[in-house]
């Protein structure tokens, strides 16, 4: 388990978006484009995200919150929330119903589901946690 999570963000590029009417952001959670322009919502299991929300606004996350976002852009080490089925240091990651969890790679490249990866965890760490992660946005098959 992650007691602390790592984190770097001193280059990391960070984005001011409008959360979504009827949606809902949380810190450490990846987040996709919403309907209308420089608006985000949580990004769906297997989903494809733009970034991770690093800083909540007044609202505390809830529609219309002006939220900070860190670009999957490289160059950083973003905190984020683990979910469901947890991650392991050094795994690519996907976008699960409650934040982030291992993606597992297909040997066959013919075969298999198209997942949305978001990044490389750089730690360890069970549903609930929060871990550092690489990002790393990129397309995989998983079993």
């Amino acid at each position: 388990m992650a007691v602390r999570p790592d984190s770097d963000l001193s280059k990391a590029l960070i984005v001011q978006r409008t959360v979504e009417a009827a949606q809902t952001v949380a810190v450490g959670r990846v987040v996709k484009d919403g309907n209308a322009d420089k608006e985000c919502q949580h990004a769906g299991a297997g989903e494809l995200g733009f970034g991770v929300v690093v800083a909540l606004g007044s609202l505390a996350g809830a529609a219309g919150d002006k939220v900070q976002v860190a670009l999957l852009a490289g160059a950083t080490i973003i905190p984020v929330k683990v979910g469901t089925g947890g991650a392991t240091r050094g795994a690519l990651l996907q976008c699960v119903a409650d934040g982030v969890t291992d993606v597992t790679p297909n040997g066959a490249p013919t075969s298999g589901v198209l997942v949305g990866a978001v990044g490389i965890a750089t730690q360890t760490g069970v549903a609930a946690d929060v871990i550092g992660m690489i990002p790393a946005p990129s397309y995989v098959l998983e079993e």
